[in-house]
């Protein structure tokens, strides 16, 4: 096990520094560079040039790329040329807040959508079936910021049940009954915005899962339909299901950037959008880097995750 594990790694170390080399590069070929953020038409060539010296920018493009992915290793992403506050304390503050807000709502999604799916995929073509699956196509096209703004006219501003913008009422910073207030519609979007295709993933496994042969025999043997849903199928079902939560993990940092916007919430989503606005680019390059290489990271512990559950997988990688 720990050799299989310790190779999938080393197979993700080299996609990693791939990846850097991506978003550096495509920070390079934006129309607008840093200089354009700090620069202002009237100033002198000398103020310039003394900007780009200051910010490392008036070195070669492989010499900024080898000192930025240098600060990287070293724990210090650099410095926002906006705010000129440190990205590695900006991200350490927003980071927790985007997870205390996406984990629930994926959970809760998680949940809900094993059982519609399982509930869909065994009544396959009735009833019940086709109303899950439409509610799950009508939810795929929905887009997640109407939908925010709808249980925000509804639950904030007709009903003033819930909070609408923020973490936190100013002078209640402490209390834990205002920050689930606040978490209730937030949450509450991005948990219908995962549920749709959790559901129509689910049901597609459970169906295939209800025509193996297992199953028959189950139903030979008189099994209740029911038990060999949720006792045998449900474990099946569970396995492929570990892949999306391991690549899901991206989702945990970048996945309500449009949610975080709506609503005003402290996180990454809100922090990567104001520095595209003010063209921030060290934080955008931060931002680019974590989130893709947490894709590399959830891929490697879905894998871990898979090998663990079913053993065959690790006899195959090696």
């Amino acid at each position: 096990m720990l050799k299989y594990i310790f190779k999938r790694i080393l197979q993700a170390i080299p996609l990693l520094f791939i990846i850097s080399i991506i978003c550096f590069t495509l920070i390079q070929l934006a129309p607008y560079d840093a200089v354009d953020a700090m620069t202002t038409p009237n100033m002198t060539k000398e103020t310039v040039e003394l900007i780009k010296a200051r910010y490392g920018l008036d070195r070669p493009a492989y010499l900024q790329y080898f000192y930025w992915v240098k600060g990287i290793i070293g724990g210090e992403w650099g410095y926002s040329i906006v705010t000129h506050e440190s990205i590695t304390n900006d991200l350490s503050a927003r980071i927790p807040n985007t997870i205390l807000l996406v984990l629930p709502a994926y959970i809760l999604a998680l949940f809900f959508s094993i059982i519609l799916g399982l509930l869909a995929g065994a009544n396959k073509g009735k009833l019940a079936d086709k109303i899950i699956d439409g509610l799950s196509s009508f939810g795929i096209a929905i887009p997640s910021f109407w939908m925010a703004m709808i249980l925000v006219f509804i639950f904030g501003h007709r009903l003033n049940i819930f909070p609408i913008l923020g973490m936190h009422t100013i002078g209640n910073e402490e209390s834990f009954f205002d920050l689930l207030s606040h978490m209730v519609l937030p949450c509450t979007v991005l948990m219908l915005s995962f549920i749709p295709e959790l559901v129509r993933y689910v049901r597609s496994s459970a169906i295939g899962q209800l025509s193996e042969d297992y199953v028959m025999v189950q139903q030979a043997y008189g099994a209740n339909p029911t038990s060999i849903v949720f006792k045998h199928v449900l474990r099946n079902v569970l396995l492929p299901i570990i892949t999306i939560v391991g690549m899901s993990l991206p989702m945990l940092v970048t996945g309500a950037v449009v949610t975080e916007t709506v609503f005003g919430w402290p996180g990454i989503g809100t922090y990567f959008v104001k520095a595209i606005q003010g063209f921030d680019y060290p934080v955008v390059m931060a931002i680019m880097l974590l989130s893709a290489s947490l894709v590399i990271i959830g891929n490697l512990v879905s894998d871990i995750l898979y090998s663990i559950v079913d053993p065959r997988i690790k006899g195959m990688g090696e």
